[in-house]
């Protein structure tokens, strides 16, 4: 079903008609032709701004992160924008009464479907998540590289749970271990 989803719902922007909310922060979605200038400015560089983030991250984790920003189109392989979850994570993943899955709580925007594939990635799936990840690649095309992509795309989430939650599950260290490469001495 999230195959089905991120192959028929192509756009030629990213982004949505209006701001939604993820988790208790708003998730802008200012329309942009350009999806590397969508996600460094709406789902990475817009979390500097909050308040639990500037405590935590210092001034060369800042710069790192701009820089890491500036680098996307390097990094990422260019994708189409297609309607996304959002917010896919396993607590968000339910079954109907007859057993079906059923998402909750979306923050919906049009963007990379990987962006889904690493919030999924992000919260540890159990060893028999394997056949939903392979089953996904071969009905998408994925590519074999895009697990080497997935702590680039979820510095989004973990900047997400820095700004909202206290205890942060290891978020800090993870954005650190990101943004290491791109980070210079002041």
């Amino acid at each position: 079903m999230l195959a089905h989803l991120h192959t028929t719902t192509r756009h030629p922007r990213f982004g949505w008609h209006q701001d939604n909310w993820l988790g208790r922060r708003r998730q802008f979605n200012t329309w942009e032709d350009d999806g590397f200038e969508f996600f460094a400015q709406n789902r990475l560089l817009r979390w500097l701004g909050e308040r639990r983030v500037q405590e935590t991250l210092d001034a060369a984790d800042r710069m790192a992160l701009e820089r890491l920003c500036e680098r996307l189109p390097e990094l990422l392989p260019i994708r189409p924008a297609c309607l996304t979850h959002g917010d896919l994570w396993a607590m968000n993943v339910m079954a109907t009464a007859d057993g079906r899955p059923a998402l909750i709580d979306p923050a919906v925007s049009y963007t990379w479907a990987e962006v889904d594939l690493a919030h999924l990635w992000t919260t540890a799936p159990p060893p028999e998540a394997h056949v939903f990840f392979t089953l996904y690649a071969e009905l998408t095309g994925l590519d074999r590289g895009w697990r080497d992509r997935m702590p680039i795309l979820q510095l989004r989430q973990h900047l997400a749970v820095i700004a909202q939650f206290e205890p942060d599950w290891g978020a800090v260290d993870a954005v650190r271990a990101t943004l290491a490469p791109f980070r210079r001495r002041l």
